[in-house]
């Protein structure tokens, strides 16, 4: 009867190297959504931030209402104009985007 011989292949890194490089990298993974989690939570601060700021300026004003501004409505007819022509859609309004869920 032949005789099994075995041999093992010559392992290129330790298993103590090994630990150590998956704890480097767990550690710059680890720093990279930390840092992501403290940007996302600046930017929904700031975004708050500066809501509360327009409602501030908002409420300061005298009038709030364009359709009521007379000012506004005397700049319509030196333009010639009217408030819902496509020329006041595309110079004066804005679109918004819901970014409640940020």
């Amino acid at each position: 009867m032949k005789k099994y011989s075995y041999e093992e292949k010559g392992v290129k890194i330790s298993r103590r190297e090994f630990l150590g490089f998956v704890g480097i990298v767990s550690a710059f993974l680890w720093t990279g959504v930390y840092t992501m989690t403290d940007l996302i939570v600046d930017r929904t601060k700031y975004i708050k931030m500066r809501t509360a700021g327009l409602y501030q300026d908002d409420e300061k004003q005298a009038k709030r209402q364009s359709h009521n501004n007379q000012s506004l409505l005397n700049m319509y007819k030196s333009l010639n104009f009217q408030p819902m022509s496509p020329l006041a859609e595309e110079l004066f309004h804005t679109h918004y985007i819901d970014r409640s869920i940020l």
